[in-house]
Order: structure tokens, then sequence, then C-alpha cells
């Protein structure tokens, strides 16, 4: 039997009370209001839609002055309590802005562009670098979207409370490691090219895109937010090429043009998750039949479930080895190298 839309709010209040208390209180009244009901309950069938909501309101709160600020930490220090009051601006802001919140809110993705998953790259290189011995290499990602993991080099990290690497003074990405040898690590070497691949790039110096990406993070996530704005910083001094289409098409004219004698790294960090099993197929073929003229290390996850694996490919033949496994929301990174393969 089909959810109604009270129990499908109070469902969703309850899964967000401790990331988000704003969105809890958010949903315990919704839950509650007839008028909300009737605008949101033809859409419900869709499990994403509630949190497109949620994010859509925000976005266009972004791109509006309004006294519903007042209640977001996105735009104040010490935001007001949702309580009967404040749900009434908040529905007033609603039905003053439905048209643009229900756009937003059928058209829109749920992924969120996460910089501080771009810290397990950090051991990931500098491991492939002491295998490869090479100081010239070149990067695409697959599943870019708005390309800020492949500014990995211009961000700073401070692994295990002490170790610093990069320009933490610009972005700092603090990271718990454990397993490897964190006080080895060494400054970032800067790849020669950099490619990113999506089937739906996100130009992150639109303002509209921006504010999308920004409201897909909890109001509560300050951190993630703060990151996300020195990002795009960054990635307007230092753009990157960003290209938009079918991922495995974009990917083989990328290889092409890669040089034969410097070594590409391709990577994909919780991207590949929903592929079917022949697309996963088609990319592992493609990565060998370039690997007869050039040396490739794939570095992936979500191929063989949730731990991260690189592949060193070169004249067809593949080493495969188990790295490491990311908890995000503990910003912690386990290395796992030397752990038999379980496929």
């Amino acid at each position: 039997m089909a959810l109604k839309y009270k129990e499908i709010m109070l469902a969703y209040s309850n899964a967000v009370e401790e990331k988000s208390p704003l969105y809890h209180q958010l949903g315990q009244h919704m839950a509650e209001d007839k008028e909300m009901k009737g605008l949101l309950s033809p859409f419900t069938g869709n499990k994403q839609f509630i949190p497109l909501f949620m994010s859509a309101v925000l976005s266009t709160l972004y791109a509006t002055e309004h006294e519903l600020r007042n209640y977001y930490l996105n735009f104040s220090e010490h935001p007001l309590e949702m309580d009967a009051r404040g749900f009434e601006v908040y529905k007033s802001f609603v039905t003053s802005h439905l048209d643009e919140i229900m756009i937003l809110a059928r058209s829109g993705d749920l992924k969120k562009n996460i910089v501080e998953r771009s810290a397990l790259l950090i051991p990931i290189f500098h491991y492939m670098m002491e295998q490869s011995e090479r100081e010239s290499f070149n990067v695409i990602e697959l599943g870019t979207k708005a390309g800020l993991l492949l500014n990995y080099d211009w961000y700073g990290y401070t692994f295990n409370k002490n170790h610093k690497v990069g320009h933490t003074e610009d972005i700092n990405i603090k990271m718990k490691i454990k397993g490897y040898p964190h006080d080895t690590l060494r400054p970032l070497t800067h790849p020669r090219l950099k490619y990113g691949l999506s089937s739906d790039v996100i130009r992150i110096e639109e303002e509209e895109a921006f504010n999308w990406m920004m409201s897909l993070f909890y109001p509560e996530e300050v951190k993630r937010r703060h990151n996300l704005k020195k990002a795009r910083d960054i990635f307007l001094a230092h753009p990157v090429e960003l290209l938009e289409g079918d991922e495995l098409d974009l990917l083989e004219k990328t290889l092409m043009i890669m040089p034969d004698d410097e070594p590409v790294v391709i990577f994909h960090i919780h991207h590949t998750k929903n592929w079917s099993d022949e697309k996963k197929i088609a990319l592992l073929e493609l990565i060998q039949r370039y690997s007869a003229t050039k040396e490739i290390y794939h570095i992936h996850h979500q191929l063989f479930g949730q731990d991260i694996f690189i592949d060193y490919t070169h004249n067809k033949v593949i080493k495969r080895e188990k790295l490491a496994h990311l908890e995000l929301d503990k910003m912690k990174i386990e290395w796992l190298l030397g752990q038999p393969l379980v496929l």
C-alpha cells in the first residue's frame, strides 16, 4: 500500500533529524499542514522529491531577499527557531515563489559536489607516483560534474591533526587516515593536463548553478559550504577543461589525444554505482585497449563494492590492488593495501 503524504513527510523528518534539525522541524510542520499537502502530495510518489523540494526552496532563497533567511544557517549565524510563526514565513515564501521552486525540484538532481573527497586522492597519488617514478602525468575524471576534485592539487590538507600537505592557507581539509605512513606524504605535484568528463556538467561560474550546489547541503553543513565556496574561487583561478556528453565516448576521444610517453590517471569516486554491468565492462575494456600504448592508472570506486581500487595497466597487462575505504561522514580514510581482493 502506498504511503500517505503525512507518513512520507514524517519519515523524511525522522530520517534527517540528526543531520538537520531545521529540515526535521520543517518536515514535522509540513506533515500536518493541509495547504502544503495540497501542493506536494501529487509529487511524493518520487522518493527524491522531498529532498529536491527542500533544496529548491533554499536555492530560490539564495537568489531572493526574504525574511525566511533569518531561519537558515546559510544566512544567519544565529538562526531563529522554526516554530509556528517561522513556518508561516516559510509557507509565504513557498507560495510566492512556487513556480520557480517546482521547476528546480522537478529538474534538479541530488548529486553533491563534496570537495572533501579530494583528500582520498592524496595518499593514492603519492603511492602511484612512488610506483611509477615519473613526475609528469595527466589526469581524467569520469563523472566530474563541476570538476572540483580535479583541483585537488590546489587545496590544502591536514592528516591526523598535524601533517599538512598543500595550500592549507587557502582551503584546509582535515582528514584522519589509518594504516598509511601519513608523515611521508609530500608536497603535491601538479598534473600537466586535466580533463573532466560528465554527462551533465555543472558550470560553477554561473550563479544559478552554484546556488543549486550550495543548496544540496543541509543548512547545518557549514564546513562543507565553506569548502565549496573556497573551491569555487580556486576553480575560477585555475579552470579545468570540462567536457559534456557520453562519458565513454568522451573518454576514448580524450585518451586518443593523451601523450604516450606520460602516465594517464583515470579516476572516479562515488559515480559508477548505478552503472549497468555492461557499461562497467565497456569501461574496463576501453582502458585495456588503450593500455597497449599508454601507461594507465585507473582509480575506481563502486565498480566492485564500496572500497577504492587501483588498476595499473600497460601493454594490456593489468595489476589490480585494493587501496582504501573512505568514511566521508567521519572524515576518515582506512588504507587497505595488501588486503586480499574479493570482487
